[in-house]
């Protein structure tokens, strides 16, 4: 089954926007802005650069300075172990429920 989702007239396909150029064995994107761009686009495409933006440059040192931290500490696993050994271990039903909930209401967001 598929929806229309308006008429498409054949003709127009590759005319508006960016058109692939398949005439070689190695596919390149024109912008259909003329043969200059073409030329430029091709010696651009040996040098091409990436430019991440200032949230994924953070994402990055966050996720290499993750990478050093070990996965457990284990010095707080002793100190909850002794609290529960030791009965002085109190567990917050509401801030955990609260919490819970924040969580919950995020994901609708």
């Amino acid at each position: 089954m598929t929806n229309r989702i308006g008429p498409v007239n054949p003709n127009t396909i590759g005319k508006a926007g960016n058109s692939v150029d398949e005439s070689s064995s190695t596919s390149s994107v024109s912008t259909g802005k003329g043969k200059q761009d073409a030329a430029a686009g091709s010696a651009a495409a040996s040098s091409d650069t990436v430019a991440l933006t200032s949230g994924a440059q953070l994402l990055e040192r966050l996720e290499k300075s993750l990478e050093t931290l070990p996965a457990i500490d284990s010095q707080r696993v002793a100190e909850v172990r002794s609290a529960i050994e030791n009965g002085d271990y109190e567990i917050d039903a509401q801030a955990i429920a609260d919490a819970m909930i924040r969580l919950e209401r995020s994901f609708g967001e």
